[in-house]
């Protein structure tokens, strides 16, 4: 029967359609899976051209099996700044905040450094109000003016003045405080505080001002040492028995001076803790090449730092920040 035969050929012949196309199963030859990998090979192309992939085996072998994902968009990370910021502030803080316990280390060296730049500056305060005491105690400009007068009343320092400085006073007289300034680097207190107890202990022609002078251009000088023979020069001035008083201040000073520049070396240690540790955070942070370079934001703005080099002795560093 022509229908029936005819029937029988067109589902025949859509089983065989239906096999070729079907997903390859356990047990398939090599034949039947890379025929369907091919008539799948239209649909593999569009899936590649529309952002999406598939994964198969060696070409041929495992065309009918398919998983498709998709293809995921790269994401540019942006990394943040305060970690910088903190290491600015409190050396460590940085690394801390990015889980390095080394951090807490530095904390600690930065907040001991600064107990240390708080003891050496409040002993030099100490020792200069001492000393500030002690010179308001033992010299006065009046017991200087005596020196330079050209009549005085105090035999321990008349003339003296001419003696050692006449060739820098000249022609002045000295009859009243306010001539005292004629007289090099003079300066009251009120003028300039500093200048003023700095001059005390440090010039010689301020020596005549301590109540304990005695007098240097005196061969006969009991305060003296035995076969004392004056020059008559400011070489004169620098034995320590002219004015014993003004030996104790200049000790006193330098004591003071000594705890300041303790207070400052302490203060370098925390400075350099800070330039050492923003530079390692921003290592850390891959803004120096030590992790993948990412980019810089701070409060949500993108920050750039840029650096040009001018030669061997210049540069130019810079940054912008964008709104």
């Amino acid at each position: 029967m022509p229908f029936q035969s005819n029937l029988g050929m067109i589902i025949l012949g859509s089983v065989l359609l239906c096999t070729l196309t079907a997903p390859p199963v356990l047990g398939q030859s090599p034949e039947t899976e890379r025929m369907a990998w091919l008539l799948n090979r239209d649909s593999l192309e569009t899936l590649a051209l529309t952002g999406q992939r598939f994964e198969q085996g060696e070409i041929g072998g495992g065309g009918g099996s398919l998983e498709i994902t998709e293809i995921a968009e790269p994401t540019g990370k942006r990394k943040s700044g305060w970690p910088v910021l903190f290491s600015l502030i409190l050396p460590g803080a940085g690394e801390a905040s990015m889980g390095y316990t080394r951090g807490y280390a530095m904390m600690a060296a930065d907040i001991f450094a600064w107990t240390q730049v708080s003891k050496y500056h409040n002993d030099g305060e100490d020792l200069k109000n001492d000393y500030i005491a002690y010179a308001d105690l033992h010299y006065s400009d009046e017991d200087l003016l005596e020196a330079y007068k050209d009549v005085s009343s105090d035999l321990d320092r008349v003339d003296e003045g001419d003696t050692y400085f006449g060739s820098i006073i000249g022609d002045f007289n000295f009859n009243t405080l306010d001539d005292l300034h004629n007289l090099p680097l003079y300066v009251t207190k009120e003028d300039d505080f500093r200048e003023y107890y700095e001059n005390l202990g440090k010039w010689d022609q301020f020596i005549f001002g301590w109540d304990d002078y005695s007098r240097a251009s005196d061969p006969t000088n009991p305060d003296a040492p035995a076969g004392y023979v004056p020059t008559r020069t400011r070489a004169d001035l620098q034995h320590p028995w002219v004015s014993k008083n003004r030996e104790t201040y200049r000790l006193m000073r330098d004591a003071s001076n000594d705890a300041y520049k303790s207070r400052d070396r302490w203060l370098y240690v925390n400075i350099g803790l800070r330039v050492f540790s923003v530079i390692q955070t921003a290592y850390l942070s891959g803004f120096l090449g030590g992790a993948p370079a990412e980019e810089l934001e701070v409060a949500g703005h993108k920050v750039q730092v840029f650096a040009a080099p001018g030669g061997f002795d210049k540069g130019s560093l810079g940054a912008s920040v964008s709104f």
